[in-house]
């Protein structure tokens, strides 16, 4: 599975730096959110636990299968013993038992066909060791595209179970498709033409789906997904080439600014209209640009804020007002994984390198 962008939830507490304190009823909404998180937390604690654990066996085949390629290759070239590929390629043919091992069958039960899938592709990793092991200390050129075609199977059989874990996430599940203040998970419609006009230049040009979490679902969503992503310090992500996520929070703020017609001009609520937008241009960009660094399509975000709050329905004075807010008061506070000092005027990352303008 490709992990597309994450966005850090330190945004929310960079934004609470612009101010000297926080009012009762943030307090309040911070402890509903505490509460509704808790609530989750034993069945999330069962997803997530057993996610991880795949995550892991799928990061340690993945070095054993590039280790043994690499020894092979040495053995061709006959700068290693045949012993050390056979001992490298043994976990390898023993993928189904190290699964069963390492990670063991899902107690969810929405996990387990994709865990049969996974065994599955077990068989076609330990045919391509052996093939691997085989072919090293021979020259039948025959053999060696054996390897190749076991390989091919490898990978394809290793996309279908992964596919199909995918598709038991709570993030595809099926919502309705709601505008405005609505407290309950949904596709929000404006959103995603928005950014079907950031994206492809016109508003239904694709389907692009912007689902906006309740406050319940939100830590399902996010720790069952960041389980099997490696992380879960994030606010939003993309995925599937048409889909973004994002927390109930930035959504509430977004819905502000989009139908409610709220401008703030200072403190925190300028700081969540500012932080809003360029979450959104942040996972927009994902989609486009299938791009993995963070720290190049944050830079690429901070850029579009301006454009994408026009887009949203603001004024070109408050679009501009918003894109400084971000640049020099929430970029600077990201973390590192989301900075660089490649994004400034003029440097590599500026989109518009023949303008003085910036972001």
């Amino acid at each position: 599975m490709t992990v597309s962008v994450l966005r850090a939830l330190a945004l929310l507490a960079a934004a609470m730096l612009l101010v000297a304190g926080c009012s009762d009823a943030e307090g309040g909404d911070e402890a509903t959110s505490t509460r509704a998180q808790a609530k989750s937390q034993p069945a999330r604690q069962q997803d997530v636990a057993w996610l991880v654990l795949l995550r892991k066996w799928e990061d340690h085949m993945g070095r054993r299968g590039s280790r043994a390629t690499r020894i092979a290759d040495d053995v061709r070239h006959k700068t290693r013993e045949q012993s050390e590929l056979d001992a490298a390629v043994r976990p390898l043919e023993q993928c189904g038992a190290t699964l069963d091992k390492e990670v063991g069958e899902p107690l969810v039960p929405r996990y387990r066909e994709s865990y049969g899938l996974f065994r599955s592709a077990c068989g076609a990793v330990s045919a391509w060791a052996s093939a691997l092991d085989e072919a090293a200390g021979s020259s039948d050129e025959e053999k060696a595209k054996e390897v190749d075609a076991k390989e091919v199977k490898v990978g394809d059989s290793l996309d279908e179970a992964q596919r199909e874990l995918s598709s038991s996430f709570w993030a595809v599940k099926a919502l309705p498709i709601k505008g405005g203040n609505v407290s309950t998970s949904r596709i929000e419609p404006r959103f995603g033409r928005a950014l079907n006009k950031l994206v492809y230049k016109s508003a239904n040009a694709a389907e692009i789906e912007v689902r906006c979490w309740s406050k319940e679902d939100w830590p399902k969503v996010k720790f069952e997904y960041g389980g099997y992503a490696g992380t879960v310090d994030f606010a939003g992500f993309a995925y599937d080439d048409f889909r973004v996520s994002i927390a109930s929070d930035y959504c509430a703020w977004l819905v502000q600014l989009v139908y409610e017609h709220k401008r703030p001009t200072s403190g925190i609520p300028l700081a969540k209209a500012a932080a809003g937008v360029a979450l959104l241009a942040h996972e927009g960009g994902h989609l486009f640009e299938s791009e993995t660094n963070e720290a190049k399509t944050e830079c690429y975000a901070v850029q579009r804020v301006r454009e994408l709050a026009r887009i949203l329905g603001t004024s070109g004075e408050y679009a501009d007002g918003l894109a400084e807010v971000y640049w020099k008061y929430l970029y600077p506070r990201n973390t590192r994984e989301y900075r660089t000092p490649l994004c400034r005027n003029g440097g590599p990352l500026d989109l518009n390198p023949k303008s003085d303008r910036w972001p």
